[in-house]
C-alpha cells in the first residue's frame, strides 16, 4: 500500500568530527517505506542538499523538487523505489569541501578539503544512514549525484571509491577547477574493469569554462569504446548553469540507474543550420530521445556529409566548411538514420 503524502525526514544537526562542523541532512523516504517494514531500498546520496527538495534555502531560490520527480516516476512504474539522502553544503566552506585540488575563486586561493569531505561522507554519514534506515547494502545499490562543484566531487569520490558507489550522476561538473584540464581530470582514473554506471552532462549555454570541448567528447568516446564503459553523456541544447536546468533533466539519471528508458523514439541532429565559410568551428549534437522521455547524446554512431565538396564532418560532429552551398548531414546510430541540412555562406550578418 502506497502513501499519498511525500515523507522527508530532517536531521537538523549532523556533526562531523572529521570536518568539525554541523550540517543538515534531508532524507526522502519512498511511498512504501512506512508500510513495508521488512523491505530495504537502494540509496541515492546527493550534494548541495539545500537545493534538492525546496528552494527556500537554495543559493538561487530554485529547487530540483527531486522528491516529486522520484514519486512521479515510481507511481508510473518507471523506476523502483529509492531512498534519497540530500546532504547540505556548508555555504562558505562549500568550494573547499567539494575540491580535491586547491584552486582559485574570484582571485582568492581556496584550499581543497575534498579528501576530508570524502572521509566524512564514507566514515561518518554513510554508516549512520545504514544504521538508521533500511537501505540495501553494496555498491550496486549505492549512487552519488551532484551538479557544478557537487558534480566534480561526485566524480572524484565516485571514481576513487568505486567499491562503494556504482552509480554516478555527474551534472555540469566544474572540471575547470584547479590546475589540471578537464581531459586530465577524466584521464586521472583507471576505467579498466570498472562496473560503474556514469551519467555525465553539460549544458550548451553554460559558457566556455563549463561546456565540453571536442577534445573532451573525443576522450569520452575513447573511454566508452575501449573500456566498454557504461557511460551516458548528454549535451543539453540551450541549457544554462542553473538549478532549473538540472531539475529539468534529473529524471534522466534516475531512469538510467533505477528504471527502464524504453525504446528509442527518435534521433535529432541539433546545431546551427547556417554556418560561415570562415569562423569558429561548429559541432552537431545527435540527441537520442526515448519513449520514457529519457534523452542522451549519442557517443556511438557515424556522421557523413552527403556533399563533401561543400562541407566535411568528422567523427565528433565538427563541421569544416569547404565552399558556399547546401549539404545534408547524415548520422547513423542504433539502426536509425537522422539528417540535417546545413547551408554554408560566405558571411553571417550579426543580429540587430
Amino acid at each position: 500500500m502506497l502513501k499519498n503524502k511525500i515523507e522527508i525526514k530532517i536531521i537538523e544537526s549532523f556533526y562531523s568530527k572529521v570536518l568539525n562542523n554541523i550540517r543538515k541532512i534531508r532524507i526522502y523516504l519512498p511511498p512504501s517505506y512506512s508500510t513495508e517494514k521488512n523491505r530495504n531500498y537502494p540509496v541515492l546520496y546527493i550534494h548541495d542538499g539545500q537545493n534538492v527538495f525546496e528552494g527556500k534555502k537554495s543559493y538561487s531560490g530554485e529547487s530540483w523538487n527531486l522528491h516529486q520527480k522520484a514519486e512521479q516516476l515510481i507511481k508510473e512504474n518507471l523506476i523502483e523505489e529509492i531512498i534519497i539522502v540530500a546532504v547540505d553544503n556548508m555555504e562558505e566552506e562549500r568550494l573547499s569541501e567539494y575540491a580535491h585540488q586547491d584552486g582559485f575563486f574570484e582571485g582568492e586561493k581556496v584550499k581543497g578539503r575534498g579528501f576530508d569531505y570524502e572521509k566524512f561522507f564514507i566514515r561518518e554519514l554513510m554508516p549512520f544512514i545504514g544504521q538508521h534506515y533500511r537501505i540495501k547494502k553494496g555498491s550496486e545499490n549505492t549512487a552519488l549525484m551532484g551538479s557544478s562543484m557537487g558534480g566534480l566531487v561526485t566524480f572524484n569520490i565516485g571514481l576513487r571509491r568505486s567499491d562503494l558507489f556504482s552509480k554516478l550522476a555527474v551534472m555540469s561538473p566544474s572540471f575547470w577547477w584547479g590546475k589540471s584540464s578537464p581531459s586530465e581530470k577524466i584521464n586521472s582514473y583507471n576505467y579498466k574493469n570498472l562496473n560503474s554506471q556514469i551519467w555525465l552532462d553539460t549544458g550548451e549555454a553554460e559558457g566556455k569554462f563549463m561546456s565540453f570541448t571536442e577534445n573532451v567528447i573525443s576522450e569520452l568516446k575513447h573511454l566508452k569504446n575501449n573500456f566498454s564503459l557504461d557511460l551516458i553523456y548528454y549535451q543539453v541544447p540551450e541549457a544554462i548553469h542553473s538549478e532549473t536546468a538540472w531539475a529539468s533533466r534529473v529524471h534522466c539519471p534516475l531512469l538510467y540507474f533505477y528504471g527502464d528508458m524504453g525504446k528509442i523514439k527518435e534521433i535529432e541532429l541539433i546545431g546551427e543550420e547556417k554556418i560561415a565559410l570562415k569562423g569558429a568551428k561548429k559541432r552537431i549534437n545527435p540527441i537520442v530521445t526515448f519513449e520514457s522521455t529519457f534523452k542522451m547524446t549519442a557517443l556511438e554512431g557515424d556522421f557523413k556529409s552527403l556533399k563533401p565538396e561543400v562541407l566535411k564532418i568528422n567523427k565528433n560532429g565538427v563541421i569544416t566548411p569547404k565552399k558556399a552551398g547546401s549539404a545534408d548531414i547524415q548520422f547513423n546510430a542504433f539502426g536509425y538514420k537522422a539528417y540535417k541540412n546545413i547551408k554554408i555562406v560566405k558571411k553571417i550578418k550579426p543580429n540587430r
